[in-house]
């Protein structure tokens, strides 16, 4: 895919749209998710934007608690926008 900016116009205008456009397919796309589970860990992406640590942490408790476990926390990253990462021991 390529991206092209008009140089009649200067490039002004796009900035705010493109950003917007970014936000919202981030917003939708927000739910919580499982990205690794095991018997003894989860990890837990989220986006930081519509969804926080304690959303992920609920997703956590779900996974740990079908396997009879409760979620523990070990850390958090942040790999860029709209990529957060929980990362759960199930104890």
């Amino acid at each position: 895919m390529t991206f092209r900016i008009d140089a009649r116009r200067g490039g002004r205008g796009c900035g705010p749209a493109l950003l917007s456009g970014l936000l919202t397919l981030t917003a939708c796309t927000s739910t919580p998710t499982v990205v690794e589970s095991s018997a003894t860990a989860v990890t837990v992406r989220y986006d930081g934007i519509a969804n926080d640590l304690d959303d992920a942490t609920e997703v956590a408790r779900k996974a740990c608690a079908a396997r009879g476990k409760t979620a523990q926390l070990r850390n958090a990253s942040n790999q860029g926008l709209g990529e957060h990462y929980g990362h759960f021991n199930c104890i």
